[in-house]
């Protein structure tokens, strides 16, 4: 269920007997928006003006939902703000939008979860158009060669058949008619006579393991369209930090480059927590100077165990506010959430910290960094940036420190892989170890893979090949 605060929410929520009931929409049609908006989405102009193109501006128009035909898929790493982002496209298109967990969806009594979606969909219809979000659908579209039991694979073909039914005639709040057969529901509906047009259903899933869901989910038809929403970089990170600092009270200068340049490998989630944490430091900061303060004027007698007691003046709340330190202090606190997950960040090591090496460094700057720093003037000369380099020198000579300095200087994520560890006995395991890779270097991007102990990988893959 949704948790956002300050609005009408959930368009499904759950009863005691597992099934599924309808409440409160979020995203109505009464012209009221009391949920994220665009504007409070920043660093996301790219990824809005695509889906205005295709989601958005149809949906605004129901007159032009007979030429919707697609589906979403929303993928990335935790915190990248994919629910987010669909609750602001249900509340500034005001459609009916019901939101679900997929784990919500599974009961334990044999038919029921097949029923819950069944019932979600056809609430989903009786209100056409709208949204049926369905967040985490991993843990429901799993390959079908991951499924456990029977059951689970009931509930991915219930949910692969519900997302073909993408167009019916439905008619308003007629629950008797959505129960009939596709074929009898249309005919009865061009036979009275009824001018409204096929309801559409714009289904959006989310995940953080798009290669766990079955292909046959991922094909035209069904999801046919996905979103990667990656890691935001500087001038993203900037754009967010605007929104989330737009209504406080800032002392002195504020720098919004500065803070995002400190904050690498931070996606919204993050960022979010960052601008809490340097609340909780301001208001730290402010305390313990009141508290000296007051501890000064107690008068004898008065318990000093109580200054927290007096109440604060206009004059200190007008006072209230956060600085740079407060940021800066911050970031060192806020871990970006990802880092567990297996992306990558800006290593901290700076060419200043290696020693020597001067050819070299000038041989990265003009062959990586120029060239990641200012594509722009490469690509104009037409000249195509080296994808590759191998490094190679007895142990301990730097090459993995020149790497990351590297890395650091032109601004790029770092991911460090040892050779063994995409290597797999098992069939098949190493090449989804080698995808998964390269899909979380493009989630990261810009981004620089480093393989250490290569010579270890590729002659085992030598071996193996030859078995």
């Amino acid at each position: 269920m949704l948790s956002k605060g300050g609005g009408r929410r959930n368009g499904v929520t759950r009863d005691l007997e597992g099934g599924v009931r309808e409440g409160e929409r979020f995203g109505g049609s009464d012209g009221s928006v009391d949920g994220p908006r665009f504007k409070d989405l920043g660093g996301m102009d790219g990824v809005l003006e695509e889906l205005k193109m295709e989601v958005i501006i149809p949906l605004y128009h129901p007159q032009l939902t007979k030429h919707l035909r697609v589906r979403i898929l929303f993928h990335g790493p935790p915190g990248c703000r994919k629910t987010k982002l669909t609750h602001a496209i249900a509340d500034e298109t005001r459609v009916p939008s019901y939101k679900l967990s997929a784990i919500e969806l599974v009961s334990g009594v044999s038919g029921a979860s097949e029923e819950n979606i069944r019932e979600l969909f056809s609430k989903a219809y009786r209100t056409a158009p709208s949204i049926v979000f369905i967040d985490e659908i991993d843990a429901i579209a799993s390959k079908t060669e991951n499924l456990q039991k029977e059951m689970e694979q009931h509930i991915v073909t219930q949910l692969l058949t519900c997302m073909d039914e993408s167009h019916r005639v439905v008619k308003p709040n007629d629950a008797e008619e959505s129960a009939l057969p596709s074929d009898k529901r249309n005919s009865e509906a061009k036979s009275d006579g009824s001018t409204r047009g096929p309801g559409y259903v714009l289904v959006i899933g989310a995940t953080n393991r798009p290669d766990a869901i079955d292909p046959t989910f991922r094909r035209p038809g069904r999801f046919d369209r996905e979103i990667a929403l990656g890691i935001p970089d500087e001038n993203a990170r900037a754009q967010i930090l605007s929104v989330l600092t737009r209504n406080l009270r800032v002392e002195g200068a504020f720098d919004v480059m500065k803070i995002a340049s400190s904050t690498p490998g931070f996606v919204g989630a993050d960022l979010a927590a960052l601008t809490n944490k340097k609340g909780n430091l301001a208001m730290k900061r402010v305390i313990d100077v009141r508290k000296v303060e007051l501890l000064g004027e107690l008068a004898d007698g008065e318990d000093a165990e109580e200054w927290w007691r007096k109440p604060w003046s206009p004059e200190e709340m007008a006072n209230l506010s956060i600085n740079m330190a407060d940021f800066e202090e911050a970031a060192k606190l806020v871990q970006p959430s990802f880092r567990g997950e297996g992306f990558s960040a800006i290593p901290n090591v700076k060419w200043e910290d290696v020693g020597g090496l001067h050819s070299l460094r000038h041989d990265f700057d003009r062959y990586i960094v120029r060239r990641i720093k200012n594509p722009k003037d490469y690509m104009g000369f037409g000249v195509d940036l080296e994808t590759g380099f191998l490094l190679y020198g007895p142990p301990g000579c730097g090459k993995t420190l020149i790497a990351k300095a590297d890395a650091n200087k032109a601004g790029a994520n770092f991911l460090h892989i040892k050779g063994p560890e995409i290597l797999n006995k098992y069939v098949d395991e190493s090449e989804l170890a080698n995808r998964t890779l390269f899909t979380r270097a493009r989630t990261c991007a810009l981004c620089i893979l480093f393989f250490d102990e290569v010579l270890v990988t590729l002659s085992n893959l030598n071996t193996l090949s030859s078995v």
